[in-house]
């Protein structure tokens, strides 16, 4: 059974907002705990992405296993996400600050 398409950052903080109370606390302690998960799965996939570079791929049968993993890597969100934050953050400013030459 092939599982179904990630969640993007989004539809996580919107599940996580709808089962916040009224003092906008999670109190349905499952929940919680498999945000959390999620959380903690998502920054493991981010620490790999960060070392994919060291990982060399292998010649002989488990070329395609590695071609595979690096395909479901760059899939996920989160890392798509972090890519895209990248970006932004190193394109050039749409208003000039004062004192800030053109590039």
């Amino acid at each position: 059974m092939p599982f179904r398409p990630p969640l993007p950052l989004a539809q996580l903080r919107a599940i996580q907002d709808r089962h916040r109370g009224p003092d906008g606390k999670i109190h349905d302690a499952d929940v919680l705990a498999l945000l959390l998960e999620v959380k903690r799965y998502r920054s493991f996939i981010l620490r790999t992405k960060q070392l994919s570079s060291e990982f060399k791929r292998p010649a002989g049968v488990l070329a395609p296993v590695y071609d595979e993993w690096w395909d479901t890597l760059l899939a996920e969100p989160c890392v798509a996400e972090q890519e895209q934050m990248i970006r932004e953050l190193l394109e050039a400013p749409n208003k000039l600050r004062k004192g800030m030459a053109p590039r």
